[in-house]
């Protein structure tokens, strides 16, 4: 049964106007007040977590006076994993003023793909090794060194030997099964024969076009790093029999540093219609946070959505109009309540490029108040939070070359970004994102799965899970189709052990807006 959010903690709150930008015409809304008009606002579309769990929640946060400051982190890079001295969100080495973005070349990109295809066929092939060890093991010693026996790389073919597992180039004939590298390359323009593999050869530009039929099923997406099991008898095609892309994952473990409950509110921009600029959605929902007082509020870009044709006449600069905006939210909620404010490429106030850097506040400062990256990684009394505003999931989904799969597609694309340790895994990019891939390469990598990804975009909001990880997409606060929306309440239980599963400690609810 659907119950309205408003109805569970008191009547609905009165509709009010956060902002009133300052215009050279009057900017009135075209959707009249006084009209009865069905409201499904708070109504609850979708619940994730166990029933007796959630029949335990309480969504309005208590002891707001004696509750206790959060720790919360930006860990920053090194290399493959988060190191343990993370900064404080707001003021770690992440994506700064100092960075250069849009300078990386032709060249770059090539030099930075390679890399992809080399480190991540590493990985690959370490879990074959893996794989093939364990298969082994229950083997006699003799039949066992015979197994373990690599296969030859005659030296006109020039492959490569990668943790113990023989590669040959795309191009290589053979009648006999053989492991190849590369990335997979899709020609939309083309009817069959759409998909190819470039080689991981540095030297030489080595792309051979891919034939699955001998497959019942099989997936892949235009950028992927795969190493793949077939023959290739006459030269020009290669038959795939197994596509390998997954690597040996580290997945996470329950915040047993949480201490006590944690409850969030999630939500994603754009926060008002294209006819008006009064932000109603974005209202309701900061009423929300105050009679409810949640202990972290998220709010993902865009403020500012530069498809709105009404900002061209705001009499003001965008940034005067960006700190009237976030004046009024933070005015708007509890100051026991931190506010994080994820960047948007398509934002007016940020800088036309993904990773986006933070977004800045001149005239005022709040201590609750921290700006992130996008995208990042946060760190919450240990429960780690990946965010990224580019709508991945969907290109994902809408790039995917396939026959036959089996699973769900949503959970697919999850996978296939844990997988390649990235926020963006897909190359080329979607034509509307502004990919910087020298930035992507440094700033947008996924050391290890996180506690909760959260991934808002086009799609319907959904909560899966996948690998220990909580995968939402809270969709958009307002639809600029529909004029509807939702946002996501979430509370997370201290865990009873390292290894609970997510649905035993986690309550996610999506909710009408």
């Amino acid at each position: 049964e659907q119950r309205s959010v408003s109805s569970l903690h008191g009547s609905t709150p009165d509709r009010k106007v956060v902002l009133s930008p300052a215009s050279y015409s009057p900017i009135p809304s075209k959707r009249p007040q006084d009209q009865d008009e069905p409201n499904n606002s708070g109504n609850v579309v979708y619940t994730f977590g166990n029933s007796q769990l959630l029949k335990q929640i309480n969504w309005s946060s208590t002891d707001v006076d004696q509750r206790v400051p959060l720790s919360i982190k930006v860990p920053t890079f090194a290399g493959d994993n988060l190191e343990e001295g993370a900064s404080e969100a707001g003021v770690g080495e992440f994506m700064n003023d100092d960075c250069q973005y849009m300078f990386d070349s032709s060249y770059l990109r090539t030099l930075i793909l390679g890399d992809r295809i080399h480190e991540g066929g590493k990985r690959i092939c370490r879990r074959l090794a893996s794989l093939r060890q364990e298969e082994e093991s229950g083997l006699s010693q003799q039949l066992d060194e015979a197994a373990g026996e690599e296969l030859p790389v005659p030296k006109h073919d020039r492959g490569a030997i990668l943790e113990k597992i023989a590669i040959h180039h795309v191009d290589y004939l053979s009648t006999e099964p053989v492991h190849v590298l590369g990335r997979i390359v899709v020609y939309p323009e083309k009817k069959h024969d759409r998909v190819s593999i470039v080689d991981f050869d540095e030297h030489n530009l080595r792309c051979t076009k891919l034939d699955f039929s001998k497959m019942k099923a099989w997936s892949v997406f235009p950028g992927e790093t795969v190493v793949l099991k077939g023959v290739n008898p006459r030269g020009n095609a290669f038959e795939v029999q197994k596509v390998h892309y997954e690597i040996n994952l580290e997945l996470p473990k329950a915040p047993m540093e949480l201490g006590k409950e944690l409850s969030m509110v999630i939500a994603s921009g754009p926060y008002t219609a294209k006819d008006d600029l009064l932000y109603e959605k974005l209202s309701d929902l900061l009423t929300y946070c105050k009679n409810n007082c949640p202990d972290v509020l998220i709010l993902t870009g865009p403020f500012g959505d530069i498809s709105n044709p009404l900002f061209s006449t705001i009499a003001e600069t965008y940034d005067e109009y960006f700190e009237k905006l976030i004046i009024n939210i933070m005015s708007s909620v509890s100051t026991n309540t931190e506010v994080l404010i994820v960047s948007h490429h398509d934002d007016l106030m940020s800088m036309f490029v993904y990773p986006s850097f933070p977004y800045q506040l001149y005239s005022a400062t709040f201590p609750n108040l921290r700006f992130l990256p996008d995208p990042c990684i946060v760190s919450i009394n240990g429960l780690e939070i990946g965010i990224t505003t580019a709508d991945i999931i969907k290109d994902l989904c809408d790039d995917e070359e396939s026959g036959g799969p089996k699973g769900d597609i949503i959970k697919r694309a999850f996978n296939y970004m844990f997988h390649h340790k990235t926020f963006y895994p897909l190359n080329p990019p979607s034509v509307n994102l502004p990919l910087d891939m020298d930035l992507l390469s440094v700033f947008g990598n996924i050391p290890r799965v996180p506690n909760i990804m959260i991934c808002p975009g086009d799609l319907k909001c959904y909560v899966k899970e996948l690998h220990r990880c909580v995968c939402v997409n809270p969709q958009h606060l307002m639809d600029q189709t529909s004029g509807e929306g939702t946002f996501a309440r979430v509370v997370i239980k201290p865990p009873t052990s390292e290894k609970a599963l997510p649905a035993e400690y986690v309550v996610i609810q999506m909710v009408k807006s």
